[in-house]
C-alpha cells in the first residue's frame, strides 16, 4: 500500500488544501494519504478557529477530495518553533512507515529548497553557533537564524526563509534526510502553494485563499463559504480571544516572575514584561503587540502565552519533544485509512480509544496525551463547550 504523509493544521481546511491532497495523491500514486494535524492550538500559539475533531472530519469528508487518515500531532510539538514542529511530524510519519512526505512551499523551484536543506544540515553546528551569537545581541531566534544562514549560504538562499512555508519545508527536508541516514528512505514531495499566500490579507484568485487570509476574514465577520467545504462551523474568533485574555490574566496575576519564567518560551526578562503588560491589556492582540520586540516575534510571544495558559514548563516540553513519539491519537479515518490501519504491522500505535489503551502506552506517550487533554480542555473552556462531553476522554474519531 503506497502511503504519503502531509503535515497540516487545516486552520481552516480550504480549497488550497484539497488541491495539495489531490496533487500529491497523483504525483505519489498514493493509495492512502495520512495527515498528521495540529490539535486545538496551532504552531503560532493561537487557538484554532475550529476544533480538532471538526477539522479532521472536514479533512476526510471534503467533497473535493480529502485525506484518508488524520492523526493528531501532540501539543508538545504542535505549539513549538518550526524545528520542533517538523521533528514531531516527520518522526511520526517515520513510525507509520510512509513512503513519501509532502508539504507546501513558496518557491517556483523546490530544488532550491532541497539544495539549501543539504547545506543547512551539513553546516548545522556552525549556523547554530552564529544564531546564538546574534541572539545574544538581542535579536529574535528567527532573525538570528536568517542572518546566520546569510553568512554561510548567501543572501539569495536566506531569502527563502522569509516565507513561513519555506521555513517549515526546510525543517521537514532536514529531518527527512536524518531518517534517510538511519535507513528510512522517505521521499520528499514539495508542492508550491496555489492561490494567495498564507498571510495575504485578501483572498486570492480562482476561489483560493490562504489560511491566514481566511482567519482574517472570519475575524472581520466576512463570509468565507466560497473558499471552504460546506458544513464546517467556525468559532467566534473575538470571543475566543477575549476569554483567552481573561483566563491568562487570572493565571499571571497570581504567579510570581520566577514561576512564569519556568514556562516554556518565557525567559530572559520576558516574564517581567508579561506581568507588567497584562495589567493594562484590553485585548490579546494588544498584549501580544506590547510584548513583541526585536528579541521576541509575535509568534514567539503568542506561543509563550499559550504555554502559560496550559502551565507547560521548559522541563516538561523540552523532555517530551526531545523524544520520538511511538503513538498518536486517531482523529478521523476514511475507507483507505481504515484499510491502512488493518494492514499496518509497525510498532507505532494509532490510538482509537484512550480509555482502553492508555495502560498499554509508553510512559512518555501517555504523558504527551495527557498534555493534549489539558490543551483540549482549555480550548473547550475558551469556546464555552461542556468540558466533559467535549473532552478527549469522551469524543470519538470520525469514521467515514
Amino acid at each position: 500500500m503506497k502511503t504519503v504523509g502531509i503535515t497540516a493544521e487545516y486552520n481552516p481546511f480550504h480549497k488550497g488544501h484539497a488541491y495539495h491532497i489531490s496533487k500529491v495523491r497523483q504525483l505519489a500514486e498514493a493509495d492512502c494519504v495520512i495527515a498528521v494535524m495540529s490539535g486545538d492550538f496551532t504552531q503560532r500559539g493561537e487557538p484554532a478557529v475550529c476544533g480538532k475533531w471538526e477539522r479532521a472530519r472536514t479533512a476526510v469528508s471534503a467533497p473535493s477530495g480529502g485525506v484518508d487518515l488524520v492523526i493528531e500531532l501532540p501539543f508538545a510539538f504542535a505549539c513549538s518553533r518550526a524545528t520542533v514542529f517538523a521533528k514531531g511530524a516527520v518522526d511520526m510519519f517515520a513510525g507509520l512507515g510512509v513512503d513519501c512526505i509532502s508539504f507546501g512551499c513558496e518557491t517556483e523551484d523546490p530544488e532550491l529548497l532541497r539544495n539549501l536543506a543539504v547545506r543547512l544540515a551539513a553546516d548545522r553546528e556552525t549556523i547554530e553557533e552564529r544564531r546564538l551569537a546574534y541572539m545574544k545581541d538581542g535579536l529574535s531566534g528567527a532573525k538570528a537564524y536568517e542572518l546566520a544562514v546569510t553568512e554561510k549560504c548567501g543572501r539569495e538562499a536566506a531569502e527563502l526563509l522569509l516565507e513561513p512555508n519555506n521555513i517549515l519545508a526546510l525543517e521537514y527536508l532536514q529531518r527527512i534526510e536524518m531518517w534517510r541516514e538511519k535507513g528510512h528512505c522517505i521521499e520528499a514531495i514539495p508542492i508550491r502553494r496555489y492561490g494567495s499566500g498564507y498571510n495575504d490579507a485578501e483572498a486570492g484568485g480562482a476561489g483560493f485563499a490562504g489560511a491566514g487570509a481566511l482567519r482574517t476574514m472570519l475575524k472581520d465577520g466576512k463570509d468565507i463559504s466560497s473558499y471552504v467545504p460546506a458544513g464546517a462551523d467556525y468559532e467566534d474568533v473575538d470571543l475566543l480571544s477575549d476569554r483567552f485574555l481573561q483566563l491568562l490574566k487570572g493565571i499571571i496575576l497570581r504567579s510570581t516572575p520566577e514561576q512564569i519564567s519556568r514556562i516554556y518560551g518565557v525567559g530572559e526578562g520576558l516574564e517581567n514584561s508579561i506581568i507588567r503588560e497584562v495589567r493594562t491589556a484590553e485585548s490579546m492582540d494588544g498584549l501580544i503587540t506590547g510584548l513583541t520586540s526585536k528579541r521576541y516575534t509575535r509568534a514567539t510571544v503568542s506561543r509563550a502565552l499559550t504555554h502559560i495558559l496550559l502551565e507547560s514548563t521548559w522541563n516538561e516540553i523540552g523532555r517530551l519533544s526531545a523524544r520520538t513519539p511511538s503513538a498518536g491519537r486517531l482523529l478521523a479515518a476514511g475507507e483507505a485509512g481504515r484499510k491502512f490501519m488493518r494492514e499496518f504491522d509497525g510498532d507505532f500505535r494509532v490510538i482509537t480509544n484512550i480509555n482502553k489503551e492508555e495502560e498499554k502506552l509508553e510512559p512518555d506517550d501517555a504523558e504527551l496525551l495527557k498534555l493534549d487533554e489539558r490543551a483540549a480542555d482549555m480550548y473547550n473552556l475558551l469556546r464555552g463547550k461542556d468540558i466533559y462531553s467535549a473532552s478527549d476522554r469522551v469524543a470519538r474519531p470520525y469514521i467515514e
